[in-house]
C-alpha cells in the first residue's frame, strides 16, 4: 500500500499491521525542490525547517478582454444585451449557491486527505502511562506549549498518546531507508514507554525538501491508529510540510487534524450536493421564467408604443373622406360646444 509524497519528492508508505502485537512502518514525503533546512543541512545539533523555497504551485490563468472572430454587437434594440444579462444572472446564482457547498462537501481545506471510513472508539482512561510528548535532537522546538496543544488534543480525542521524535539522523544518515527508520522506531518504543497505548512518530528531514518517517503503534493503540488512520496522518503531514507554518504549529496541527478526522466517519458529499443542485436548478428555472415574462411584457409594451406612434404620425387624409369628415365634424362640434 503506497502513497506519493509532496509535490514529486515523496516516496511511499510501507509496513502496516500483522498479528496481535505491536506494529509499525514508514513513509516519506516532501517537495523535490522544496524547503531546505537552515544552514543547508544537518550537522552538530541539527537545523530546522525555516528557510523555505517552494516548488511548482500550479497553473496560472491570465484573463484578458481579447476576442476573436466578429466583434460583439452593441445596440440593435438590446436583444443581445438581454441574453447576456440573463446568462450572467444564471451563472451568478449557480456560483454563489452551488460552489461553496460543493467545496465544503468535498472536504474544503481537507481536500487531498484520505477519507475516514471506520467508526473508531477512543481507548479507555488509564490505558496510557502518560509521558512527555517529544524528543527534539535537531533543536527545532522553541515553543513547547504550541507543539503539545495539538498533541494533547489528539490524546484527548483518541485515548492514544502521541510521541514525536525529531531525529537528526538514523544510522548515520538524514535519508534513512524505510527499514532503517522503522527498526529505529521499534527500538525507541521499548526505551520510551511502558504501555501499549502510545503512537510513536520518528521524523527525519534531509534539509533539502523531503523527509522520512518511521512509526510504531502499541498493540492497544492499533484499534484507533489502524492502517487507514496512519495514512490520514501521513496525508496531513505531507499537506502542512509545504506550508509556512512554524515547526511547532506544523506538527501540532498535523496531530490535531488527524485526530478530528479519524474519530469521525467522513460523510459522502453527494446527498448534499444533489440537494443543492436541485435547489439551484429550481432557482434558475424561476429566474428564466421571470426573464421570459419580463421580455414578453417589454415586447408587448414596445409594440403598443409603436402602434400609438404610427397613429399619431399618420395624416388625417389617409383615413378617407368619410373618416376625415367624421373627424372634422367631431372637432368642429367640440369647438362650437366650447363657444356656447
Amino acid at each position: 500500500m503506497g502513497r506519493s509524497g509532496g509535490g514529486g519528492g515523496g516516496g511511499g508508505r510501507s509496513g502496516g499491521f500483522s498479528g496481535g502485537g505491536r506494529s509499525g512502518g514508514s513513509f516519506s514525503g516532501g517537495f523535490s525542490s522544496g524547503r531546505s533546512g537552515r544552514g543547508g543541512g544537518f550537522s552538530g545539533g541539527g537545523f530546522g525547517r525555516s528557510s523555505r523555497s517552494y516548488g511548482y504551485r500550479g497553473p496560472v490563468f491570465i484573463h484578458t478582454n481579447r476576442y476573436y472572430g466578429r466583434p460583439p454587437r452593441y445596440g440593435g434594440g438590446g436583444r443581445g444585451c438581454g441574453s447576456v444579462l440573463a446568462t450572467l444572472v444564471i451563472l451568478m446564482v449557480f456560483v454563489m449557491v452551488l460552489f461553496p457547498v460543493v467545496r465544503v462537501s468535498f472536504g474544503g481545506s481537507n481536500s487531498g486527505v484520505a477519507a475516514s471510513t471506520i467508526q473508531r472508539e477512543a481507548l479507555p482512561a488509564g490505558a496510557v502511562n502518560e509521558t512527555d510528548y517529544y524528543t527534539d535532537e535537531c533543536g527545532w522546538i522553541s515553543n513547547t506549549s504550541q507543539l503539545t496543544d495539538g498533541m494533547k488534543t489528539f490524546y484527548r480525542l483518541t485515548g492514544v498518546q502521541p510521541y514525536l521524535y525529531i531525529a537528526n539522523e538514523v544510522d548515520g544518515s538524514n535519508r534513512p531507508s524505510p527499514d532503517a527508520i522503522e527498526n529505529y522506531a521499534a527500538s525507541l518504543y521499548d526505551e520510551l514507554f511502558t504501555d501499549e497505548a502510545h503512537f510513536l512518530l520518528v521524523f527525519c528531514d534531509d534539509g533539502v525538501g523531503s523527509y522520512t518517517c518511521g512509526y510504531q503503534v502499541g498493540s492497544q493503540a492499533k484499534t484507533v491508529m489502524d492502517d487507514e488512520a496512519v495514512g490520514i496522518l501521513a496525508d496531513y503531514l505531507d499537506r502542512y510540510y509545504s506550508s509556512d507554518l512554524d515547526d511547532e504549529e506544523f506538527f501540532s496541527r498535523t496531530f490535531e487534524k488527524t485526530a478530528e478526522r479519524i474519530m469521525t466517519v467522513t460523510k459522502s458529499p453527494w446527498p448534499t450536493v444533489l440537494i443543492v443542485i436541485a435547489v439551484t436548478a429550481g432557482v434558475i428555472v424561476v429566474v428564466v421564467l421571470l426573464f421570459k415574462w419580463w421580455k414578453k411584457a417589454k415586447a408587448q409594451k414596445n409594440l403598443e408604443d409603436q402602434r400609438t406612434a404610427e397613429i399619431l404620425n399618420t395624416p388625417l387624409e389617409t383615413f378617407g373622406d368619410s373618416e376625415a369628415e367624421d373627424l372634422a365634424e367631431k372637432y368642429t362640434g367640440s369647438e362650437q360646444d366650447k363657444k356656447e
